[in-house]
């Protein structure tokens, strides 16, 4: 992935952390089919679920394609605001602007939805489709 771009994709004078992860260019064939003794899971899928103390080391890869968005409640686990962060999600994927006021969008930034990023089975990115649906609203009026 590339910086958001902008003011918005680059380091300033406050920020304080910086995360580096590895670009995950490489395939794994099949890599569904196999027990996943060494791959991470929020939902605990995988056989590594077994090994509680097990460190991982993440990279950039989706591990596949792009899916549609599942509600099987992840989102809400992660979320510490009081919405409905499954509907807001879907609004923003979808450029529903009213529906994504209703729910609350303008009260949240890119970072607020990292973590949903992070747990999506779906591998969407939300900040970049929040940042544009709040430009949106901003310009309508």
């Amino acid at each position: 992935r590339t910086a958001v771009g902008g003011v918005h994709g680059y380091l300033g004078r406050y920020h304080r952390q910086v995360a580096a992860l590895p670009e995950g260019r490489q395939r794994e064939f099949m890599g569904w089919a196999g027990p996943g003794l060494g791959r991470f899971s929020s939902i605990g899928v995988f056989a590594s679920r077994l090994l509680p103390g097990k460190r991982f080391r993440m990279t950039t890869s989706t591990n596949g394609s792009m899916r549609a968005i599942v509600p099987i409640g992840m989102y809400e686990k992660v979320v510490p605001f009081d919405l409905h962060p499954t509907y807001l999600l879907k609004a923003l994927l979808t450029k529903d602007l009213e529906r994504a006021e209703q729910l609350g969008a303008l009260e949240l930034d890119e970072e607020d939805v990292a973590l949903c990023t992070f747990v999506c089975p779906g591998k969407h990115d939300y900040g970049p489709h929040l940042r544009e649906v709040l430009t949106t609203i901003e310009k309508e009026g």
